[in-house]
């Protein structure tokens, strides 16, 4: 392999085939990066920041071939230096061969990654076997040239004397500085791509996958269904940035007297990524597709009924002013987001625009906590979190919340939120004839007007802070009570309750859910 390449041409050729190679990845770096950026279509069934990533480690390597192939076609001599930088380049090839497995374990696999991530294996490994055999062959020069006298060798080598130019300690550090760097990213993106292939089994039996069509393209949504498939049926919708596991208590309770099916959402959970937007139709056209796929017929007027936490909650609002099927909405906790930001802005001064706007820089944000998602270096403040119930499945909640795909579907999610509802609609009233529905809508919140300051040890301005939002959410939830017909109503959690309270009271939320679908 070495004379082969030590041959000027096909060196060269070997050169220019790589620089192409690397034109075309740039290309696709800038194609991905631009998708991060400005969401468009779907170009992985995961995040585009994947692809990025693997992408960059891919060029790092190619250039550095390419460097290495120059220093062979000139006859250039290998500086001892420069094992440490091989050691660095090989260590950069098996660490993506791994990742290249694990694209393969992980629930939703990302084949371009992956693919990506066995191009740059075979660049380092090629580069990390002409160096060895480089070694190789200069070992045995040193061994016959010490089979000659000192006068020989200094003979020799003044006949075929070479100009080595010594490399500065300067740039050699900056060297070592850099190919660390890279190196400490690809082990951190390992780190990342193994806890994703590390998923939570399965939840048992109940839990199906089914291919949906959202925007022309397929999409494998994970689905749950228990209870016995003739009783009444009720469809969960978890919260932004979570999966139907959420609701895995009160599912299990409902379904001693229902048929209750949860799913994880396209990019959360278990499922695959769809193309961007990520509007509340595109949402609608999946979820009414996976409630046909499980056996809920959504061609039958008032047969299903929707309980949605937070995000899910407002989602189950849409689907009852577009989708016959369904007969009433429970909202667990749930107010519109961007009215919501608006009215709560109002305790600080803030005008309408003032809210927009703040509220629109933070996706910039959020979008770049996607982009560095696959370093690893958000997910181990995320892992650990403890207080779900039950306990058992604190390890999915960890996983589905830590994955890259989790992040790039909450950008999307957020920017949606922003497009569908601006200046205009925030400052407007939720109460409208656009938003009346003529079913029941059952709002069960969080607040509770009997808990004071002092019960959530605040004081001063954090004290007047929570008072002016309390009451601001509180007319929220009651406007939305007054959306529906003659049976809504809202209700307030008992004692202190959190947003959380999905997971962490959810006999309370199984007794009102029980007691008021029976009105419908």
């Amino acid at each position: 392999m070495l004379k082969f390449v030590q041959k000027t041409k096909y060196a060269r050729w070997i050169i220019f085939g790589m620089i192409g190679f690397s034109v075309l990845a740039i290309s696709l770096l800038i194609v991905f990066l631009v998708n991060i950026i400005t969401p468009f279509g779907r170009l992985t069934k995961s995040s585009p920041a994947n692809t990025f990533i693997e992408l960059i480690f891919c060029i790092f390597v190619s250039i550095n071939l390419i460097l290495r192939l120059n220093d062979i076609m000139k006859n250039k001599p290998q500086e001892f230096y420069k094992i440490g930088l091989e050691i660095i380049i090989t260590a950069i090839a098996i660490l993506q061969i791994i990742d290249f497995i694990c694209w393969f374990i992980n629930p939703v696999s990302d084949v371009l990654a992956a693919c990506i991530c066995l191009f740059t294996f075979i660049i380092a490994g090629f580069q990390s076997t002409l160096w060895i055999l480089q070694r190789i062959q200069n070992s045995k020069k040193v061994q016959e040239v010490d089979t000659y006298l000192t006068q020989q060798i200094q003979l020799t080598e003044s006949q075929n004397s070479v100009n080595i130019t010594q490399t500065s300690k300067c740039v050699i550090a900056l060297k070592y500085i850099l190919y660390s760097f890279v190196l400490i990213l690809v082990i951190l993106n390992t780190c990342q791509i193994i806890h994703e292939a590390n998923f939570p089994c399965s939840l048992g039996e109940g839990e199906q996958y089914y291919i949906v069509e959202s925007q022309g393209q397929d999409v494998k949504i994970r689905t749950y269904c228990t209870g016995a498939k003739n009783l009444p049926q009720i469809v969960l919708e978890a919260g932004g940035g979570s999966s139907g596991v959420d609701f895995y208590e009160i599912q299990t309770q409902l379904s001693k007297n229902y048929r209750v099916c949860s799913y994880d959402r396209a990019g959360y959970g278990m499922s695959w990524q769809a193309a961007s937007p990520q509007s509340s139709q595109n949402t609608m056209s999946i979820a009414q597709q996976v409630m046909d796929k499980v056996g809920f017929n959504t061609s039958v007027p008032n047969s299903i009924v929707c309980v949605g936490h937070s995000v899910g909650g407002q989602l189950c609002r849409y689907y009852a002013q577009q989708m016959i099927s369904i007969k009433g909405i429970i909202l667990l906790d749930s107010v519109p987001v961007m009215n919501w930001f608006y009215l709560v802005g109002q305790c600080q001064n803030q005008t309408v625009s003032q809210v927009y706007t703040q509220q629109k820089s933070t996706l910039p944000l959020i979008k770049f906590m996607a982009s560095l998602w696959p370093l690893y270096i958000e997910t181990p403040f995320f892992i650990g979190k403890e207080g779900f119930e039950p306990s058992n499945l604190q390890s999915w909640i960890n996983w589905q919340i830590t994955t890259t795909r989790n992040w790039y579907s909450q950008s999307l999610g957020y920017a949606s939120e922003l497009e569908e509802c601006q200046e205009e609609c925030m400052e407007s009233s939720i109460i409208n004839a656009q938003s009346m529905i003529n079913k029941p809508i059952i709002v069960i919140t969080a607040q509770n007007q009997s808990i004071t300051c002092a019960d959530r040890n605040l004081t001063g301005s954090d004290c007047q802070q929570y008072e002016c939002s309390f009451n601001k959410t509180f007319q929220l939830v009651v406007n939305q009570s007054l959306l529906g017909n003659q049976i809504s109503t809202y209700v307030e959690c008992p004692g202190i309750c959190n947003h959380d309270f999905v997971w962490k009271q959810p006999d309370f939320i199984v007794q009102q859910i029980e007691y008021y679908i029976p009105l419908f």
